[in-house]
C-alpha cells in the first residue's frame, strides 16, 4: 500500500561532531616547532663549529694570528658557561642542591637544545595564529630571539654577560631559517 520513500529506506548517519580543527591546527603547530626548534638547534651547533674551523683555517693561511676566532671561540665558551650557570640554578630551585661533576658535563647541551625547542615551540604556536610571524621566512622572529633574550632578558637575569651588538645574530638567523624550513617540512604531515 504505502511505499517508503527512497530517503526514507536509507538509514540516517549519525553527524559527525565537527572536529575542534583550531585546537588540531595549535597542536599541530606547537609539535612541528619543538621538533623544528630542536633541528634547528642542531644546524646552528654545526654552524657555529663550522664558522669558527673557517676562520682558523684562514687566519692560519694568512699568519694573522686569532684575530677573529678568539671572539668566536669565547662566544661558544660563554654560552656554554650560560647554560651551565642555568642548569645549576635549575636544579638548585628544583632539587635544592646543584649538580655534581658528571651531571655538569652533560647539563649546557640539555639546557641549549631545551631553549631551542621551546623557542620554536613558541614559534610554531605563532605562526598558526599570526602568520605575519613567519616573514623573513622566520628570520625575523630569530631576530627578536636575538634581540631580546641574547641582549637583553640573559644579562638582565644575571646568565652571563652583555654581549656586543651582532656577537651571535648570524648564528640566530640561521636557526630562524632552519626552524621555519623545518616547522613547514612537518606541518605538511600534521
Amino acid at each position: 500500500m504505502f511505499r517508503k520513500s527512497k530517503d526514507a529506506s536509507r538509514k540516517r548517519k549519525p553527524e559527525n561532531k565537527p572536529r575542534k580543527r583550531h585546537q588540531t591546527k595549535l597542536l599541530g603547530g606547537l609539535a612541528a616547532g619543538v621538533v623544528g626548534g630542536l633541528a634547528a638547534t642542531w644546524v646552528l651547533d654545526l654552524y657555529q663549529q663550522g664558522a669558527l674551523e673557517a676562520t682558523r683555517r684562514a687566519e692560519d693561511a694568512t699568519g694573522a694570528g686569532r684575530i677573529l676566532s678568539g671572539p668566536q671561540e669565547k662566544h661558544i665558551r660563554e654560552q656554554q658557561r650560560t647554560h651551565l650557570e642555568t642548569a645549576q640554578r635549575v636544579a638548585k630551585s628544583m632539587l635544592g642542591k646543584g649538580l655534581s661533576r658528571s651531571q655538569r658535563r652533560g647539563a649546557a647541551p640539555v639546557v641549549h637544545y631545551a631553549i631551542g625547542a621551546l623557542a620554536g615551540g613558541v614559534y610554531g604556536l605563532a605562526a598558526e595564529l599570526l602568520p605575519a610571524v613567519r616573514a623573513g621566512y622566520g628570520t625575523g622572529y630569530a631576530s627578536i630571539l636575538f634581540r631580546g633574550g641574547s641582549q637583553a632578558l640573559i644579562p638582565g637575569f644575571g646568565f652571563g654577560s652583555q654581549k656586543k651588538d651582532g656577537d651571535g645574530l648570524s648564528g640566530h638567523l640561521v636557526y630562524g631559517a632552519t626552524l621555519e624550513t623545518s616547522r613547514r617540512v612537518l606541518r605538511s604531515f600534521l
